[in-house]
C-alpha cells in the first residue's frame, strides 16, 4: 500500500467516526451534557489507559537504551515548534487565548488517530518502540503546557490578585498529577525494574485505551456538531499556522536533523528523523479541541483548527512525504 493511500485511509476513518458521532447529536440522542461526560471519561481514564498499555507491552531496558535517541528527537522538535508557533503568534499580533490556542493547535500532532497507524505501517520493525518512548515526552508536554495553554487567559484590564509563590508552585505542580503522566512514570518504573505485565491483565488494558479512538471521535462530531466552528474559516493565521507547521517544519526539521546527527555523531538514525519530521506535520490534536470545550475557552475555535488542519494533512502529509522519503 502507497504512502497516499495510507493517509486518506486513516482520514476516512477519521471524518467517518466523526460524523456519527456528528448525526448522534444532530438526532439528539444525547447532548452537551453527555459530551462533557465523555471529555471526562476520555482525559481520566481512557487515554491514559492507552498511553500505559501500549508503553508496557513487550517493552524492555534494552528497547530503550538502544533507542533513546527518539527522546532526544522528540524533545527538539517540540522545543523548537514551541519556538516557531509562539514567534508566530507575535509577529500575527495574537493575543490571549487566540494566541494560546493558535500556539496548542500548531504544537501538539494528532499523533493518536493518525500518526500511529501511519508509523506502524510506514515503520512495521521499529515503529512500536518509537512511538512508546516519543509518548514519554509528548504526553508529559501534552498534559501539562498543552493544558495550560488550553485554559483561558485572564483578561489584561482585569483586576489581578496577589498569590504566593507556593501556592503557583503547587498549581504548577499538579499539571503533572494528572492520569496520563502518571501512567506514563508509571509505565517507565515497571520497563526500567524489568517486570512483565501478564497478558491475562493486558489485553483488557489493550482494550479499554482502544476505545479512546472511536470514542474521541465521537466527541469531536458532538461538538463540531454543538459549536459555530466555520469562523475559523476567517482567521487569517490559520493559513499561516498550517503552511509553517504542516509544510514547512517537517521539511526543515528533517534537513536540520540529518545535518545535526552527522555533525555530532548522535544515535540518530534515518528512520528516526523521517517518523519525528512526520509527526511534526499532524493537523490538530482532537484532544485539543477536547481541553478546549473542557474550560469553555472558545471550543469553536480549536474544532474548526482541528476539522481544517486534518483536511490540509490531505495534501500536506503526502507532500512531505514525497520529499522525506
Amino acid at each position: 500500500m502507497s504512502q497516499f493511500e495510507i493517509v486518506v485511509g486513516q482520514i476516512v476513518g477519521f471524518f467517518i467516526m466523526m460524523m456519527v458521532g456528528y448525526g448522534c447529536v444532530r438526532l439528539r440522542f444525547y447532548g452537551m451534557k453527555t459530551l462533557d461526560g465523555m471529555c471526562m471519561l476520555l482525559t481520566k481514564v481512557l487515554i491514559p489507559v492507552l498511553v500505559f498499555s501500549n508503553a508496557v507491552a513487550g517493552t524492555t531496558r534494552a528497547d530503550i537504551v538502544r533507542n533513546w535517541g527518539i527522546i532526544a528527537l522528540t524533545a527538539i522538535m517540540y522545543a523548537l515548534l514551541a519556538a516557531v508557533v509562539a514567534v508566530a503568534a507575535w509577529i500575527l499580533r495574537l493575543h490571549g487565548s487566540r494566541s494560546h490556542l493558535f500556539q496548542a493547535g500548531f504544537m501538539f500532532g494528532n499523533a493518536g488517530f493518525i500518526g500511529i497507524p501511519l508509523v506502524m505501517a510506514l515503520f512495521p520493525k521499529d515503529g512500536a518502540i518509537f512511538i512508546v518512548l516519543m509518548s514519554l515526552v509528548d504526553q508529559a508536554l501534552l498534559w501539562s503546557y498543552g493544558v495550560w495553554l488550553c485554559e483561558p487567559v485572564r483578561d489584561a484590564g482585569a483586576e489581578r490578585v496577589a498569590v504566593p509563590f507556593s501556592r503557583r508552585a503547587v498549581g504548577f505542580l499538579r499539571r503533572f498529577a494528572n492520569p496520563a503522566f502518571i501512567g506514563i512514570l508509571i509505565a517507565l518504573a515497571i520497563i526500567t525494574a524489568g517486570v512483565r505485565i501478564p497478558g491475562v491483565i493486558l489485553t483488557p488494558l489493550h482494550t479499554i485505551g482502544q476505545m479512546s479512538t472511536p470514542l474521541s471521535l465521537f466527541y469531536l462530531g458532538g461538538l463540531f456538531a454543538l459549536t459555530k466552528w466555520w469562523g475559523i474559516f476567517g482567521k487569517y493565521e490559520l493559513y499561516v499556522g498550517m503552511v509553517i507547521k504542516m509544510l514547512l517544519f517537517p521539511i526543515g526539521f528533517a534537513a536540520l536533523m540529518t545535518w545535526f546527527a552527522g555533525a555530532t555523531g548522535l544515535p540518530f538514525t534515518h528512520e528516526m528523523i523521517e517518523m519525528m519530521a512526520l509527526i511534526s506535520g499532524l493537523p490538530t490534536m482532537t484532544t485539543i479541541a477536547m481541553f478546549s470545550g473542557r474550560s469553555k475557552n472558545m471550543p469553536e475555535y480549536a474544532v474548526g483548527m482541528v476539522l481544517v488542519s486534518t483536511l490540509f494533512s490531505l495534501i500536506s502529509l503526502t507532500a512531505i512525504s514525497a520529499v522525506i522519503f
